[in-house]
């Protein structure tokens, strides 16, 4: 059937009394099934998610005592989160704090058998700045929900024996956009960013490592913590390099400024493969470079030698500015006084506009050079 040929009030009046946790099985089972095979067009899910009834009725059905309802549920939450006008009327749902609250609760449960799928719901729905400021207010209102918690559950080998959990990373990346989940992640008294850094060389899973990779550029945007990240409490740096550097030999000088993690590589020594994750990290690098202090260190750090070698193997072409805006800093000069935070710098508005269609134009070449 046709999307365009349904009437979404004859369709709620049909439907809705039958997508009840209290409806006989052999009915809801196949109705959810129905409305898991729309989402699968984007017609579908623009019509589905126009609803508030249809969306209640499929939030509840999460929590049937069918493990099939249960499933065909949060898959068709997935597919409708990946829109996000659909995000948004999740989020002004009237009971929205518990169905948030009681998800992650899902998460934290490591005999959940649908842990996975309610990651992949809730990576979805925060992927929206807007959305993810709205579920981290959420989150900060409840003792239910710690970030410390999540953080251990993503960094503990076979939490969950039914879950993997990989989309537990790109949730804990899209709340990091708001600044009070920030400052939990990179509390001090808390040891949370430093069991996260060992995930950005995690090779199990791309999921995961991107995630990581993400939350961890998005935490270098408050430069009251770069000192402190790039101590050796934390040694972010040498984190962040280690997938950009290759096999390449250096002469004892240079290797020796290197960071000690980065030193004597072996032979068989590979970058990191997606090129997406590779700019993210160039990116969390430059950030760390916004103060005299930061961009000092990571120049003593010999920094500029392995991305030196990096722009000479980077095959992805949209990477390449990402590359020389990281080595422009590492070999310019000083800015002058009273210039030398470079976040605090004034850039007039007509740059600003040049730079930002420079971005939109990396972005769809970037994109136009992605695997499929």
């Amino acid at each position: 059937m046709n999307v365009k040929d349904l009437d979404l009030g004859h369709l709620e009046t049909e439907f809705a009394p039958i997508l009840t946790v209290s409806a006989p099985p052999h009915v809801k089972k196949p109705a959810i099934e129905y409305f898991l095979g729309l989402t699968g067009t984007d017609e579908g899910k623009m019509f589905i998610g126009t609803s508030d009834k249809f969306i209640k009725n499929i939030l509840d059905l999460t929590e049937d005592p069918d493990d099939a309802v249960v499933k065909a549920s949060y898959e068709t939450l997935i597919n409708l989160a990946t829109l996000d006008s659909t995000c948004q009327r999740i989020l002004k749902c009237k009971n929205c704090s518990d169905v948030i609250i009681t998800n992650f609760e899902k998460i934290m449960d490591p005999k959940y058998k649908h842990a996975d799928l309610v990651c992949k719901f809730l990576s979805n729905l925060t992927r929206s700045e807007e959305c993810a400021q709205k579920v981290a207010e959420i989150i900060k209102d409840t003792d239910k929900v710690k970030v410390v918690k999540l953080v251990t559950i993503l960094c503990t080998k076979d939490y969950n024996s039914n879950a993997d959990l990989h989309y537990l990373a790109p949730i804990l990346a899209n709340l990091s956009q708001s600044r009070h989940i920030r400052d939990e992640i990179l509390n001090r008294d808390q040891w949370v960013i430093q069991r996260l850094l060992p995930f950005v060389s995690y090779m199990e899973s791309d999921i995961r490592r991107l995630g990581v990779v993400s939350c961890i550029k998005n935490c270098c945007f408050d430069e009251e913590h770069h000192d402190w990240l790039l101590s050796d409490k934390v040694d972010i740096l040498s984190y962040l390099l280690l997938p950009l550097a290759g096999p390449e030999e250096f002469d004892d000088d240079d290797m020796e400024k290197l960071p000690d993690r980065i030193q004597y590589l072996p032979p068989d020594k590979t970058r990191e493969p997606i090129a997406e994750i590779r700019r993210i990290l160039l990116q969390a690098i430059l950030k760390l470079c916004a103060t005299r202090d930061g961009r000092q260190y990571i120049k003593d750090k010999n920094t500029y030698v392995i991305i030196r070698e990096l722009h000479k193997w980077e095959g992805q072409r949209s990477n390449i500015p990402a590359i020389m805006n990281l080595i422009d800093i590492l070999i310019g000069d000083e800015p002058e006084p009273g210039m030398e935070n470079l976040h605090e710098v004034e850039i007039p508005d007509h740059l600003k506009e040049k730079f930002k269609k420079e971005d939109e134009e990396d972005e769809k070449e970037y994109m136009a050079e992605k695997p499929s």
